[in-house]
């Protein structure tokens, strides 16, 4: 199965929440932290699940935490 991630830029004290989300939809992704001190993130996800994960962080973005999708594509292998 192929996996795509989304690089998302937040601020490091919202990088828990976004992940508890992430989580409580089993399945949909996995959090990655890039930086934590720059608020910088990977979500990877299925190509099945991509759409939901998108939705997902974008409604994240729009009501609730900074969460600005900074690049989208398949997965590159880096964890």
């Amino acid at each position: 199965m192929q996996s795509y991630e989304f690089k998302i830029q937040s601020r490091k004290e919202d990088i828990d929440f976004i992940n508890k989300i992430i989580e409580a939809y089993e399945e949909v992704g996995v959090v990655r932290t890039i930086d934590p001190q720059k608020g910088l993130i990977t979500i990877i996800s299925t190509l099945d699940y991509k759409d939901l994960a998108k939705e997902i962080i974008l409604d994240l973005g729009k009501n609730y935490v900074k969460a600005e999708i900074l690049e989208e594509g398949p997965w590159q292998g880096v964890l």
